[in-house]
C-alpha cells in the first residue's frame, strides 16, 4: 500500500495534501501547485542544502545554474523526501500517469552573480521545479534571479507574431510553489544579485527508465 504521509520531525505530513489544487498556467502542459505548510519543512530543507553545498562542487561559469546537489532521494532527509514524493504525485496527477521515473534531481544553489542560460532537458518528458527561496530583491533590476519561459512554440512568448519570441513568460515562482512543465520548453534563470541564497529544486521525468545517466560522470 502507497504511503500518504512521511514523518518530518514531530509531524506526520500528507504527501498530498487534502483539496490541493493544481492551476493551468497561460499554456495547457505549464502547470502549478503552491503548498503551505512550508514552516514545517523549509528551515530544516535549507539548512541541509546548505551543509551540502560545499561537496557538490561549483560549475565552471556562472550561467551554469548556480551549485547542484544532485540526487534529492540520496539526501536522506525526510523534508527531502517529502518533496520528491510531492513532485512525483505532481506528475502523475497532471499527466494521468500510473508511475514516475526520475532520471536527473537536484538542489541550485544561486549566490550572487549566478544564473542560468535559454535551455531545454533531454532524457524526460517533463521537468518540475520547486521554489524554497527567491533570494533577496535588487531594487535596481526587478528581474534579477527570475524564472522564465522564452520559447517559439508557446503563444505567451510570441505576443506580436507567431513562432517570434518577443516575450518572457514568467511563472509566479514563490516559496512552496511547484511547477510542471514540457521539458523541451526553453527557459532560464536571469543575474541573481542578492545575498541570501537563492534555492530551488528540480527534477526531470519520464514514465519509463532511460538506460545510462544524465550526469556524464555518473556511470
Amino acid at each position: 500500500m502507497k504511503d500518504t504521509e512521511i514523518v518530518v520531525g514531530d509531524h506526520r505530513v500528507a504527501i498530498w495534501p487534502q483539496d490541493q489544487e493544481i492551476a493551468t498556467l497561460d499554456f495547457p502542459t505549464i502547470l502549478m501547485t503552491r503548498f503551505t505548510d512550508i514552516e514545517l519543512y523549509h528551515p530544516n530543507l535549507i539548512s541541509g542544502i546548505l551543509k551540502m553545498e560545499p561537496d557538490a562542487g561549483r560549475n565552471y561559469f556562472r550561467g551554469a545554474c548556480g551549485t547542484k546537489v544532485h540526487h534529492v532521494d540520496r539526501w536522506g532527509l525526510p523534508e527531502a523526501d517529502l518533496i520528491h514524493a510531492r513532485a512525483m504525485e505532481l506528475y502523475r496527477r497532471s499527466l494521468s500517469a500510473e508511475q514516475a521515473i526520475v532520471d536527473w534531481s537536484w538542489a541550485s544553489v544561486y549566490r550572487q552573480g549566478d544564473h542560468c542560460m535559454p535551455h531545454s532537458h533531454v532524457r524526460a518528458n517533463a521537468s518540475i521545479v520547486y521554489c524554497l527561496d527567491v533570494g533577496e530583491a535588487d531594487p535596481e533590476d526587478p528581474l534579477a534571479g527570475t524564472f522564465y519561459f522564452a520559447d517559439p512554440r508557446l503563444p505567451c512568448c510570441c505576443q506580436e507574431e507567431n513562432g517570434r519570441v518577443t516575450s518572457l513568460y514568467r511563472p509566479n515562482l514563490q516559496p512552496g510553489a511547484m511547477l510542471i512543465f514540457p521539458a523541451q520548453l526553453v527557459h532560464s534563470v536571469n543575474a541573481y544579485r542578492g545575498g541570501r541564497p537563492r534555492i530551488t529544486m528540480s527534477w526531470n521525468i519520464s514514465a519509463q527508465t532511460i538506460p545510462g545517466s544524465a550526469i556524464p560522470d555518473e556511470t
